[in-house]
């Protein structure tokens, strides 16, 4: 009750509920709820076309009582010339529906510290001695969730080639492409921030008092020495921002294109049945373009309003770049004999870099790929009428170490693990 309001503290300067809570140290979190009512209809035809070539129709509808309608469609196709070989494709749509929370969620504050890019330009732009101007402060952002989401939009293709050329042998080839649009986030208080700062470049400071900057970003009123810096940079003055209300808008286009290759290969023998499989997954292209109001901000510095030294991050090409490493190996190698078995299989994360980083040069920090072994021995009886399986397992075998990285943990956890060497046991009963 002390965060979610219904205890409520009132400081000095008259803030309360939503923006503080009566729990020190402690931001204030609202209740939140909500609810929708869905209807949906789904059809699908599997046509034979020929003896050789199978299609597939599929049309799906769904209207949400508090965001809309939704329809979406896939054809897909199977063709066997022969049957060693089979060329398979499909088209599709797909959607993501915004959820509860994003849609009803109510005033959630939260402190983080955060560059004013208004501040810095001031600073740089105005030529006034380092440190004039605080521009790295606590910054409260509150969020809430918006009924004007829309759901996220995607059109995926593939097409492929499956090749069983011996018993036991198959390998297939596919090509794939995600185009995702509307993607649901927040734009953030840096953005909101230096979007307010493109309106006071627009303004220039012919009518200040009139002006209408960012209403998203809430500033205290600057100091007459404050003042002085911004007008001498040629912008309207800016206080400290406080503030920062940051709604959930449907923001950016995303495409991610690849191909797959897959192998799999299964052998009986005098010493036991061997099972091989190998999954391979390579990312080509991985782009992400400027949507809504972060739109603004790429046109304004590509034309040279906004200086390149204000970080206008996270859009064009994003291959290799923080966790969107380009390729990725899976295998594992099996035996099984009576009553035992055994495994070894490998996983290898691939090489990219970290954006935050660069060596003395000024070239890329490159984060290593990484690849990591995980062994396992089983043995399976019967008692009663009880069948267990009892296994010996050890997760990186060879006690592999993340690649290094500037993270909490010394690590980039978006892609890796520390975990170290680990040895399990698993015992299982089936009735």
């Amino acid at each position: 009750p002390r965060l979610d309001g219904t205890i409520a503290y009132t400081d000095r300067d008259g803030t309360t509920y939503p923006f503080i809570s009566d729990v020190v140290n402690s931001s204030p979190s609202s209740d939140s709820a909500g609810r929708r009512e869905v209807i949906s209809a789904f059809a699908e035809l599997a046509v034979p076309v020929f003896e050789t070539l199978d299609v597939q129709l599929a049309l799906r509808m769904e209207d949400f009582s508090d965001v809309g309608s939704t329809t979406v469609g896939k054809v897909a196709f199977g063709w066997r010339p022969w049957e060693p070989v089979l060329f398979r494709g499909s088209w599709s749509e797909g959607y993501r529906v915004p959820n509860l929370v994003t849609v009803n969620e109510g005033l959630v504050a939260r402190q983080n510290s955060r560059t004013d890019w208004a501040c810095e330009y001031a600073q740089v732009e105005s030529g006034a001695p380092a440190n004039t101007l605080d521009c790295n402060n606590s910054t409260q952002r509150v969020a809430e969730g918006s009924d004007q989401l829309k759901s996220e939009e995607s059109t995926n293709t593939s097409i492929g080639l499956v090749l069983e050329p011996t018993d036991g042998l198959v390998i297939s080839v596919d090509y794939w492409s995600i185009e995702k649009d509307g993607t649901i986030g927040l734009f953030g208080e840096e953005n909101h921030m230096t979007l307010d700062l493109l309106y006071r470049i627009q303004a220039g400071t012919a009518n200040c008092a009139g002006a209408t900057f960012n209403e998203a970003v809430v500033r205290d009123d600057p100091s007459v020495d404050e003042a002085a810096v911004y007008l001498a940079a040629g912008i309207c003055p800016a206080g400290l921002a406080t503030t920062v209300f940051d709604l959930y808008e449907n923001l950016d286009k995303r495409t991610v294109e690849g191909h797959d290759v897959a192998v799999y290969y299964d052998l009986a023998t005098d010493f036991g049945e061997f099972s091989f499989s190998y999954n391979g997954s390579w990312l080509d292209k991985f782009e992400q373009k400027a949507g809504a109001l972060a739109a603004e901000l790429v046109a304004a510095q590509a034309s040279g309003v906004l200086p390149g030294y204000i970080p206008i991050d996270g859009f064009a090409d994003l291959l290799g770049r923080d966790g969107n490493q380009d390729v990725r190996h899976r295998s594992k190698l099996s035996w099984r004999y009576d009553q035992w078995g055994a495994s070894v299989s490998a996983l290898t994360i691939g090489s990219f870099y970290q954006s935050s980083l660069t060596l003395a040069d000024g070239s890329r920090y490159v984060i290593p790929a990484m690849t990591t072994y995980d062994a396992t021995v089983d043995y399976r009886t019967k008692l009663a009428d009880t069948n267990l399986r009892f296994r010996l397992g050890m997760r990186n075998l060879t006690n592999e170490r993340a690649p290094l990285a500037d993270r909490y943990f010394g690590f980039f956890s978006d892609a890796h693990s520390d975990y170290g060497r680990s040895l399990y046991l698993d015992v299982r009963a089936s009735f």
